[in-house]
Formats: structure tokens, sequence, C-alpha cells
């Protein structure tokens, strides 16, 4: 009886360690991986610099000056003493002879000064004078005798007078699961991960438009100093009078050795006078292209900064994404330890 009451006994001892040890490997941890936790709560947001917008390049407008007729109006000044018509000067004169008919050369040559002073002041061009240009300057050998104008550029794109972020989706994985405690204390360590990171990005996104904001201040006060200044009209006040110059010069050459060009004097006024008026007509086309360069300028800057805004919001949210989902992939990871910890079934 004794022998039987004492295995009872010890059968009883081994059913109450089981169920103990059955119990004890069955409970769930109240807490999540420290491990996991740790990293979760070391993430933090990449900080974005915003870059300042690229301003707009900038190139005046410029004039060329023809190899040909330099090369002619040098060789115009000794023909009065060498009693001779230099080869360039009478290539020239043939030019016109083979281009314009008389009435087209007596058309340029009687343009008076009143009329030239008009011109320069930016009027018209008389009528029977323009379709003379036009001839000429359709006319491959002619047009190698007048000067090369280039019009303004702003941003690579050239001035004429006729001018005129998505945010990114925030995706919070939500378990429907009960919470437990380990659950919740997994969720106290990343909701503020995940505050911290939204408060971050709304400083940086601050940012952005802080720094757009100034760009775009800048604009006006720019234009308006533009447009005030006095560098437009000098720029082109000096074009008209070097064309005006040099023509004056070569006139003055002509008349002198006018008894020896003979019927090449007529042609040769026609071309420098041609050269001349085409050169006022269009020096007034880029100083009207010149008044839309400040306005082309402002525009340009302010595509600019809005570029720069689009690309600079782009890196926040960027920088915002894959921090989130940094935090989220460990979020999910601290759940999943929840179950993991312990012994298995």
């Amino acid at each position: 009886m004794k022998k039987r009451t004492f295995k009872l006994a010890v059968l009883g001892m081994m059913m109450t360690a089981v169920l103990f040890n059955c119990k004890k490997d069955d409970s769930e941890p109240t807490a999540p991986d420290t491990a996991i936790t740790d990293q979760l709560k070391a993430i933090t947001m990449a900080t974005v610099t915003p870059e300042a917008p690229v301003a707009p390049a900038v190139t005046q407008a410029s004039v060329t000056a023809s190899a040909q007729a330099t090369e002619v109006n040098g060789a115009l000044g000794g023909i009065a003493a060498s009693g001779t018509v230099p080869a360039s000067v009478a290539t020239a004169a043939t030019a016109v002879s083979s281009a314009l008919s008389a009435s087209d050369v007596a058309a340029i040559n009687s343009i008076s000064a009143a009329t030239l002073a008009s011109i320069a002041d930016g009027g018209p061009v008389p009528a029977d004078v323009k379709a003379v240009l036009e001839k000429v300057k359709a006319n491959p050998a002619l047009a190698a005798y007048l000067p090369k104008f280039t019009f303004p550029t702003v941003a690579g794109v050239t001035v004429t007078a006729r001018i005129g972020g998505v945010d990114a989706v925030e995706k919070v994985e939500k378990s429907d699961a009960a919470i437990d405690d380990c659950q919740a204390a997994a969720a106290a360590i990343f909701n503020p991960v995940k505050a911290a990171l939204d408060a971050s990005k709304t400083a940086q996104t601050k940012s952005v438009n802080d720094s757009y904001a100034a760009a775009i201040a800048l604009i006006a006060p720019a234009q308006t100093t533009c447009e005030s200044s006095s560098t437009s009209s000098t720029l082109y006040d000096g074009f008209r009078t070097q064309a005006t110059t040099q023509a004056n010069s070569a006139l003055a050459a002509l008349l002198a050795a006018q008894s020896i060009l003979g019927a090449q004097y007529d042609y040769l006024v026609a071309l420098t006078n041609a050269s001349l008026v085409d050169a006022l007509d269009t020096i007034n086309q880029l100083e009207k292209a010149g008044t839309k360069t400040c306005a082309a300028i402002a525009a340009a800057s302010t595509t600019a900064a809005e570029n720069a805004k689009k690309s600079n919001q782009q890196k926040v949210d960027a920088a915002y994404n894959t921090a989130l989902k940094q935090a989220q992939d460990l979020n999910t990871q601290a759940l999943a330890s929840c179950h993991n910890q312990g012994g298995g079934n």
C-alpha cells in the first residue's frame, strides 16, 4: 500500500511539472524584441538641403562686321592717292551692278540725311528703299557685305520683338488582430518614430517652400532694375554710332575717289547706303527685342524657381518614404516578435 501511494505521489509531481512547463512555454511576451525596437528608435529622415534655382543664361545682342565690307572699306581710302581701284572694290561694284537695276541704285542713293535720322530714331524704312534692301539681302553676293546681327537670348531662347510636387502616398499598415500588451508596446515605439518622421517632412517641406518664396521675391525687383537700366539703350546707340561712322567714312573716301571710280562710284555708294539702312533698321529690331529681355529673364527665372522647388520636394518626399518604409518594416518585425519569442507549440 505504501509503495502504491509513493508511485501516485511521484506521478502527481511529474504531471504538475509538465503542466507548469506547458503554461510557461505557451505564455506570450509582454514586449517586442529589443534588438528590433532599438533599430526602430534609431530611424531618422535624411536632411535635404534645398538647391537654389539656376539663373538663366543671358547673351546680349551683338554685331559682327562683314569681312568683305571691312576689306573694301579699308581699300577705299587709298584710291584717291594711288589712282587705281583695288580688286576687292571692283568686285563689290560688279556685284551691285549684277544684282540691282539703275532704278534700284537711284532709289537707295536718293535717301536723305533726314530719312536716315528718322530711321535711326526708330522710324520706318521708305517702301522703295525697303524693296531694294530685300533684293540686297536675298542676293548672296551682296548679303556678304552686310554686317551680321545676333539677337539677345535668355536661357538659350532667342528674344524677338514679338515675345510675349506631388506628395508621396503614405501607407500605414494596420493589423486587424487584437492589440495585446506586446503589440501595444510595439505601437508605443513605432508611433513616436512616425510622428518624428512626419514632423521632419513638414519642416523640410517648409524649407523647400521658403527657398522657393525667397527666389520668387527677387524676380520682380530684378526686372524693375533691368528695365530702368540705361545699359540697353547705350548698347544699341553704340551699334548705331558704329554703323553711321563706318558708312560716313566710306562715303567720304568714295567721294574723294569719284573721278577715278567712274561708273563704279554709284554702285559702291548704293552698297554703302544699303548696308547703313539695313544696319539701322536691324538695330531698331534688336532694341525692341532688348526691351523684352528683362521680361524674358523674369519668366525664365520663375520657371527655374518652380523647377527647383519641384526637384527639392521630390527629394524630400523620397527621403521621407525611405525612412518610413524602414520604420514600417521594423515595426512589422517587432509585431512578429510578439508571437515568436519563447518555445514553440
